[in-house]
């Protein structure tokens, strides 16, 4: 990943996890890569509360002189995404259901209903 890309997506999750309460797997490496940029910039830069333009220099300054620090931000970007697409990608039950819990509004369409009825065995 290019360094500029590289920042700017960091800049965006930790946009995206101080808007919201993240849990389970994603809000773990939220917080596993807050917990990276602060151990990093311990004593000589503040990650809460910095404005997003300064922490995306600020970050592209430590990833253009160390190899290492790029090697994992990229690898906790990462992965980061791709528990994000995991945790948005819809589960599909048998009877063909949507029923991914991030979007179940408790609904049930005619659908689901005759195929629920149809299969009933009385």
């Amino acid at each position: 990943m290019d360094v500029s890309q590289l920042a700017l997506s960091t800049i965006k999750i930790l946009q995206a996890i101080s808007d919201k309460a993240l849990d389970g797997a994603l809000g773990k490496i939220g917080s596993d890569l807050v917990d990276f940029l602060n151990k990093k910039f311990q004593g000589r830069f503040q990650i809460k509360g910095a404005k997003p333009e300064v922490l995306e220099a600020e970050i592209l300054r430590e990833a253009q002189g160390d190899n290492k620090f790029c090697e994992e931000l990229e690898r906790l970007v990462r992965e980061y995404h791709h528990r994000e697409r995991e945790s948005n990608s819809p589960n599909i039950s048998q009877s063909g259901v949507n029923i991914s819990v991030n979007n179940n509004t408790g609904k049930v369409t005619g659908q689901e209903i005759n195929n629920f009825f149809r299969h009933k065995h009385w």
